[in-house]
């Protein structure tokens, strides 16, 4: 059972008004004491670790390891495949790999010294500095979060061991959420807005099992952090052994305050038995909800298995609020929610518009939306 207030969102005019979208009161869910929260384990991978399919695997692991000649040539491999199986978007993907392990093996021949000195004497300035480039260069946040609880911060140590803990409470996320803002004050580019995204990615985990005034000022602070994006999967689904449903053409829209800032028509690859998607760049604009159309649709009708919206390796649609136009047959199975709850093979965990109709789904990257 869950509790909505039925209230105008005066915050998005037009066609999101039609979909019978809730504000969620996040005070009565606390006061029944009714938790829709996952609690986080340890043994579950850094939610901003560095995701790529499993073409990349070796990759991944020789960047883990340092290793940037061993994955050029593994990317090369992987290009000259691409081109023999006319895979246009794997040989896309693997020529954006490639700049990217050249620029990470640029920043590490950087800090050469550095990472010696960490190496040898555990210096917290240098732990600190490694920390970061493990962190926000590599996304290997595991790693970059044992060495940032040794640098010359104390609040940035102590910040770094709580987040390791995993909290599983909203009272412990939201405070881990406040702390990871505080060190970002201290910080600047590229290193404050990683650590304001930490925040956030707490922050959202926790609010809907917050007291709703609780939720006051820390809402505001998530309005003052500016979000971009520069790459967007698109994934499709097959709806399982039956594989008669896809999506084959949808457009995607970036708005801010309601207001479209970027759009792009996109073709989405199908398979019948795996899974299928498509890569788009965008632009660096700031925007707080994606929206994507479903106009042309395969088989018996259309749907997505997930939406991943990323600023560098960090999927900024997690614990997000997703909303759709319908779903098929008013069925949780299908609810819009699936396209942000990290299934995707395409066969399970998908949004299903109803038979024969195009659609669309969007996700909400500030406010708390609920659509029963």
């Amino acid at each position: 059972m869950k509790l909505s207030l039925c209230l105008p969102v005066l915050f998005r005019p037009g066609i999101f008004q039609r979909a019978g979208i809730r504000i969620v009161v996040s005070f009565l869910l606390s006061t029944i004491g009714l938790s829709v929260g996952i609690a986080q384990t340890s043994s579950q991978p850094d939610p901003f670790n560095q995701v790529s399919g499993p073409e990349f695997s070796a990759v991944v692991k020789a960047v883990s390891q340092n290793d940037y000649d061993l994955a050029l040539k593994l990317s090369s491999d992987l290009r000259r495949d691409a081109i023999k199986t006319r895979n246009r978007e794997l040989q896309s993907e693997v020529i954006a790999t490639i700049k990217e392990v050249n620029r990470l093996k640029r920043e590490f021949h950087k800090l050469g010294s550095v990472y010696e000195l960490m190496q040898k004497s555990k210096d917290p300035e240098a732990c600190r500095t490694i920390g970061n480039f493990y962190c926000l260069d590599k996304g290997d946040w595991q790693a970059g979060l044992k060495l940032l609880t040794k640098s010359d911060s104390p609040d940035l140590q102590a910040t770094a061991a709580a987040d390791l803990k995993r909290p599983v409470t909203p009272e412990e996320q939201a405070k881990l959420a406040d702390a990871w803002w505080k060190v970002a004050e201290k910080e600047k580019g590229v290193t404050r807005k990683a650590y304001l995204l930490r925040g956030r990615y707490w922050y959202l985990l926790a609010r809907p099992r917050l007291p709703a005034i609780e939720c006051v000022d820390r809402n505001k602070k998530l309005l003052q952090i500016p979000l971009s994006s520069d790459k967007i999967v698109i994934w499709n689904q097959h709806n399982g052994e039956y594989a008669n449903h896809g999506t084959d053409e949808c457009i995607v829209t970036l708005l801010y305050q309601g207001k479209s800032v970027w759009r792009q028509v996109v073709r989405v690859p199908w398979k019948p038995d795996a899974p299928a998607y498509r890569v788009i760049r965008p632009p660096n604009v700031r925007f707080d909800q994606i929206k994507v159309d479903i106009t042309k649709y395969l088989k018996k009708g259309g749907g997505l298995g997930e939406i991943e919206v990323f600023d560098g390796t960090i999927n900024l649609v997690q614990n997000s609020s997703a909303f759709a136009k319908e779903y098929h047959g008013n069925e949780r199975t299908f609810h819009p929610s699936n396209v942000i709850d990290g299934d995707k093979s395409g066969a399970t965990g998908f949004w299903l518009l109803n038979r024969q109709h195009t659609g669309w789904v969007a996700i909400d990257l500030v406010n708390q939306l609920e659509q029963p």
